[in-house]
């Protein structure tokens, strides 16, 4: 006798959620009773204005800036849970490419296995990472003596090596290229849905908005308590 077997979704996990969050920063009010939840492996843009709260959002979210009120939830307490890339990157200059990379495992391994060297494992899966981002023939080099673009692609590929739960990326693609820009927001959207990552991370350009973002959080003084939060395909 056969019997019919329903299938069973697997439960949405949030990763990310935001109570009544509220910012000042120098007297000013960035936004208030910003209240939203993310699901794993979902893909936000944060957008507004130059000075709007962006950079700040993130740091918020980051754990490295207290807001005025409310709190920020995460689905683990793992330290380790969150990656950044960061505006200005926060590479070591007379460091080459690989090892900057390859800085983003640190805290992952235990530390007797970076006393001396990283394993040929590590060294391995960074090369990889790197060459996939188009620096293969960079790898030696130190970070001070490549171009904006190929530093910024660093820092990504630290973020990508160290391979956290949720990334914080804040401008990822300033100064790339369209295409190299197109590259490395492809392999962000990948993780979402291939690796069920969370990804966050600050935009500009709308055609790149609404190609890879789920759902988009606008922050700015035109909005009613300075944000709101849309879904993408609402207006797709």
């Amino acid at each position: 006798m056969n019997i019919a077997t329903e299938s069973v979704a697997a439960p949405v996990v949030t990763a990310v959620e935001v109570n009544d969050l509220s910012l000042e920063r120098g007297g000013k009010v960035l936004f208030e009773k910003m209240s939203w939840s993310i699901p794993a492996g979902s893909f936000l843009a944060v957008t507004g204005v130059s000075g709007s709260g962006k950079t700040s959002l993130l740091a918020c979210l980051r754990g490295t800036l207290k807001p005025s009120t409310g709190q920020v939830n995460l689905s683990d307490d793992d330290p380790f849970l969150t990656g950044t890339v960061f505006q200005h990157l926060g590479l070591t200059g007379e460091l080459s490419v690989l090892t900057n990379v390859l800085c983003g495992s640190l805290g992952r391994q235990p530390w007797w296995k970076t006393l001396f060297a990283f394993n040929r494992e590590q060294k391995q899966r960074a090369y990889e990472i790197i060459s996939s981002l188009g620096l293969a023939g960079l790898t030696h080099k130190p970070v001070r003596s490549i171009s904006g673009g190929e530093q910024q692609r660093t820092a990504i590929a630290r973020v990508l090596l160290q391979d956290p739960q949720i990334i914080l990326a804040d401008e990822p693609t300033s100064n790339l290229d369209a295409a190299l820009a197109d590259t490395v927001m492809t392999r962000l959207r990948a993780l979402a849905i291939e690796r069920n990552r969370t990804v966050i991370s600050v935009l500009h350009d709308r055609s790149v908005v609404e190609r890879f973002a789920d759902n988009e959080l606008s922050i700015g003084p035109d909005y009613v308590n300075g944000w709101v939060l849309r879904t993408i395909s609402e207006d797709a």
